[in-house]
């Protein structure tokens, strides 16, 4: 008589699943959350750095800023998790730190600029040179502007003679203006020793900038060359230094702006990195909410679809409008509606109690004899479950790569984005735009299948070809020179971004001791978008600043080409000790029917392990 079929864990979920209403059983309220977090991401992110800058921070300021964010989010994001895996309110959680998120970066889009004044030049006269203009300015003055001729961006010379500031003649001439190229044949430079000199010297680098073909009409006017003539110093004239484009050049700041500098960096910090504390919140209620994990993919993709339909939306709404409050308008009703949204999401009740081992038995059971029932602290008990995981030699790999790939990722933003502004000022936008959608497209596609080839490959094996993939992606960047050829290397977003991601999240979830699921997924993230992207931005300016700027690329497609060839190895290394120790020991082990022989035996999911706690509804 055949015995009676046990339905599965999984099939017992599927079930229940069935059993929901339409709006819980398709995860509608989850998959709207992720559409309008990500929206309003997409509101906001692509024009943060612009924005920054058309405030008046200048590039230097900006790029510290960003250096420090990875940091920060490496040691707030696992907090945050942790808070809401001990709370079990992810849903509170969540909203908590995307309101206070929301409230500082709204205020970016609309706080008052930093004010800066223009440039100030001195026009004089030198026997070789001729006249040239002697101002002092920082290496973006000469550079900004320069590579965006062609896109109509003139440097302009409003000057009043020096007679006429000082009040000595009646001047026969009004002030006058003129346009003049900083091209390299028409400026000479030298870098000021910041020693010794006063605050206002201390301004980077002396320019003498040759423009005797640039005032020639001038030159013609007699009363032109009797003002000359009257100057009683070798300043004839005394000129501020605008761009046609006012954010490619700017003068000294003014002394009582150093309040709003401190208010756009708290605004920065606070807003960045609680808005990447809220995406893996995002993630953990999405694990808590779905029935089975490999269905994760699916509701994720639809924040990529959300931030791409917004960011381009709102672009065209910006380009009609001409007014940033467009980006304000847009990230406050999607704020808004997301945390609106994220209140209604179904959690499931976790009900699976974690099996008591042999020795722990024993255990309790001398202490109930010997010392009685001791009560210890849920907390601590339960975040120190992570502490032995450190100690396996799979688990310290695994969250080397997440490092490795953070660092690759640093190079993405926002180092290929300047290269490209480079490489094609006028065009730029436009380059990025399909880049941008190129990628979008590749992220879609692959959370879309991400379950289906991570089990077909095993993670191992996908790790390999997510490290190949951005040694592919970053020696397309070098190779490539035609700038809207780059976007063929957005292709590689398929394994940098949306297998990578499901990947670490599917990892975390599966090595993760009992209740700690969501901790451990945020350890891996701020491992790979904290701690990694911050070591690869400080190795990438370095790289950036003193080397050639496409040797970036190529030092980092050999980097992951390297890496690979080392995890490939490992892989191949312990895959073999593993068949040879499950062959000697068959008598002791069991075997789990379902279990891939390229995958670690400590990823096998733990889901059976987790504990009974509940969770909020």
């Amino acid at each position: 008589m055949a015995s009676p079929t046990i339905p599965s864990s999984a099939d017992n979920a599927d079930t229940l699943q069935s059993k929901l209403s339409f709006i819980h059983r398709y995860y509608l309220l989850l998959k709207a959350h992720y559409f309008l977090f990500f929206a309003a991401y997409g509101a906001f992110y692509p024009i943060l750095s612009i924005t920054l800058r058309s405030r008046g921070l200048s590039d230097t300021e900006i790029s510290y800023l960003n250096i420090g964010i990875p940091f920060l989010i490496f040691f707030t994001n696992p907090l945050m998790n942790y808070i809401a895996d001990l709370s079990r309110r992810y849903k509170l959680t969540f909203n908590c730190v995307y309101f206070i998120a929301a409230i500082a970066c709204a205020s970016i889009l609309v706080a008052p600029s930093v004010k800066s004044g223009n440039i100030q030049a001195d026009m004089t006269h030198d026997r070789q040179l001729g006249h040239i203009l002697d101002l002092c300015a920082s290496q973006e003055l000469a550079t900004k502007c320069a590579s965006r001729a062609k896109c109509g961006c003139t440097y302009q010379a409003n000057c009043s003679f020096d007679d006429v500031l000082n009040r000595g003649y009646n001047n026969q001439m009004e002030p006058f203006l003129f346009n003049f190229s900083m091209k390299s044949e028409n400026i000479r430079k030298e870098t000021n020793d910041i020693n010794g000199v006063t605050k206002q010297q201390a301004c980077g680098i002396k320019y003498k900038v040759l423009i005797d073909n640039d005032i020639e009409q001038y030159r013609k006017d007699p009363s032109f060359n009797r003002s000359l003539s009257r100057s009683r110093s070798s300043r004839l004239a005394v000129c501020g230094i605008t761009c046609s484009e006012a954010n490619n050049c700017r003068g000294p700041r003014n002394s009582d702006q150093t309040p709003f500098i401190v208010l756009y960096s708290v605004l920065f910090v606070v807003g960045t990195s609680l808005l990447t504390n809220a995406i893996p919140l995002g993630g953990a209620i999405c694990f808590a909410s779905i029935h089975r994990v490999d269905i994760y993919g699916a509701q994720r993709v639809w924040g990529t679809i959300g931030f791409g339909i917004v960011a381009y939306t709102t672009s065209l709404l910006f380009n009609y409008f001409q007014s940033i409050y467009v980006y304000f308008i847009m990230f406050c009703i999607t704020s808004t509606a997301c945390m609106i949204i994220t209140c209604f999401i179904r959690i499931q009740p976790d009900k699976k109690k974690r099996r008591s081992t042999v020795d722990e038995i024993i255990i309790q059971k001398n202490d109930n004899l010997n010392h009685g029932i001791k009560k210890k602290n849920r907390s601590q008990s339960k975040i120190l479950a992570i502490l032995p995981l450190l100690k396996k030699v799979d688990v310290i790999v695994f969250f080397s790569l997440t490092i490795i790939w953070g660092m690759s990722y640093a190079v993405l933003n926002p180092y290929l984005y300047l290269y490209i502004d480079e490489i094609a000022p006028c065009d730029s936008h436009s380059v990025i735009g399909i880049m941008s959608a190129v990628s979008a497209v590749s992220e879609v596609i692959a959370l879309f299948y991400a379950a289906r080839f991570l089990k077909l490959l095993g993670t191992n094996l996908s790790s390999v070809i997510i490290l190949l993939a951005f040694s592919v992606r970053f020696g397309g960047y070098y190779f490539i020179r035609e700038p809207y050829f780059l976007a063929c290397m957005e292709t590689m977003h398929f394994f940098n971004f949306g297998i990578l991601l499901v990947l670490i999240l599917q990892k975390a979830d599966s090595i993760a001791p009992p209740g700690l699921s969501g901790t451990l997924q945020s350890v891996s993230m701020g491992l790979c978008f904290g701690l990694g992207c911050g070591i690869g931005l400080i190795v990438s300016l370095f790289i950036y600043k003193s080397l050639e700027h496409r040797l970036l690329f190529l030092i980092f497609a050999i980097f992951n080409l390297i890496c690979a060839i080392i995890y490939g190895i490992y892989f191949l290394i312990s895959r073999k000790n593993s068949n040879k120790s499950i062959e000697h020991n068959t008598s002791n082990i069991i075997v789990e029917s379902d279990t891939k022989s390229n995958e670690e035996p400590l990823l096998v999911s733990s889901s059976e392990t987790k504990s009974d706690n509940q969770i909020d509804k």
